[in-house]
């Protein structure tokens, strides 16, 4: 039986590898990535069900990796979620036109993310 692969990309070290942990856990095939620009790189060798990143990240933001793998024709179709600590109405309002498929605030439940 194939598992459902999860993309993880957030910069801070231990929540990347706590949701990796969990979600694997959880019989998903996860694969972490501290910035956009890794989970490129990530994304030219191996295809992921859902994508889950941050929106602040150093060399590759969440809103510019979102930018690209919508642009790349193989991959635009992957469902994108945002987890992220900003939560203003506005940041939500502007994840959503940009076409993410849901939004996760930190701190979040497990159950939640699961």
């Amino acid at each position: 039986m194939n598992k459902n692969k999860i993309l993880v990309v957030d910069d801070e070290h231990n929540l990347r590898e706590t949701i990796i942990d969990l979600l694997t856990h959880n019989n998903f095939d996860v694969k972490g990535a501290a910035n956009g620009q890794e989970g490129l790189q990530i994304l030219e060798n191996w295809i992921p069900d859902l994508i889950v990143s941050d929106i602040m990240m150093p060399v590759m933001d969440g809103y510019s990796f979102q930018t690209k793998v919508i642009e790349t024709e193989k991959l635009n179709k992957i469902p994108f979620i945002f987890l992220t600590a900003k939560n203003e109405p506005d940041e939500m309002e502007k994840c959503t036109l940009m076409g993410a498929d849901h939004f996760i605030l930190k701190p979040f439940k497990i159950d939640e993310l699961v």
